[in-house]
């Protein structure tokens, strides 16, 4: 016979799992704004954009919609390397994923240091994955490549992808450490403190890391970012959901 309790037991991974998709979307499209606004808004401070909202968003698709697939900054940068202000080139590039994001990352990691309250501590703690793990998704994921925004930053400091690549990993890569060995188990313990289970932080790492994991996978990026792509699914995912079951409690 079918337990009395089975009901509540089937409602709360349900509520959990309704939150985490809903959360997901939300995180997504907040830092996905943040990061195209700020290659626009910087373009337009520096005079080669006329309107800093004018991006380019694509038209009302499901996967536009939802995840804002078609919608990019809508800056163009040849005029800028052919009037000689490489510099200017850079600054709107790194003002995406390294300003925007990154910055987005440090500002929720230190809110999460400070917050106690359940309902804060879980939106600070997605909007920060998706912060972070977009950074990482640039840096190092994407930075060897061709085209792009770490590729653009490169060409107008006038230096390779491959001078650029410790710098902005090392960036990316102590913000990783920062919210997920740090910021991420000290949320599981304030949001669920009477329990064992690393549910949320294993969840956060797996989705949000999973998610910007893929970005590199496109073969248009070249061989070096798949194989970053695939060891960051198959080496660092696991590496960083251990380091929650072995999270101080």
């Amino acid at each position: 016979m079918p337990s009395a309790n089975r009901a509540p037991d089937i409602a709360y991974p349900l509520l959990f799992g309704t939150a985490v998709f809903l959360s997901v979307l939300t995180a997504h499209a907040f830092n996905f704004f943040f990061h195209e606004y700020a290659h626009s808004f910087m373009a337009w401070g520096l005079g080669w954009k006329a309107d800093p909202f004018a991006l380019d968003y694509g038209t009302p698709t499901i996967d536009n919609i939802l995840l804002q697939q078609q919608i990019s900054e809508n800056v163009d940068y040849t005029p800028i390397f052919a009037s000689g202000h490489g510099w200017q080139a850079a600054l709107i590039a790194a003002a995406g994923p390294l300003f925007a994001n990154g910055g987005t990352a440090i500002a929720c990691n230190s809110l999460l240091a400070r917050t106690h309250r359940p309902g804060w501590l879980w939106c600070l703690v997605w909007t920060d994955a998706f912060a972070t793990f977009n950074v990482w998704s640039y840096a190092p994921l994407r930075t060897l490549t061709t085209h792009g925004d770490m590729a653009l930053l490169a060409a107008g400091l006038g230096i390779s992808t491959w001078l650029l690549f410790p710098f902005v990993t090392a960036f990316a890569l102590w913000l990783v450490i920062r919210f997920s060995c740090h910021a991420l188990p000290v949320a599981q313990d304030r949001m669920f403190p009477r329990t064992a289970q690393r549910t949320l932080s294993t969840t956060v790492i797996a989705v949000s890391l999973g998610f910007f994991s893929i970005a590199g996978l496109a073969p248009q990026y070249g061989l070096a970012s798949v194989l970053l792509s695939v060891a960051s699914l198959l080496f660092l995912m696991p590496v960083l959901i251990a380091a929650q079951d072995n999270a101080p409690q």
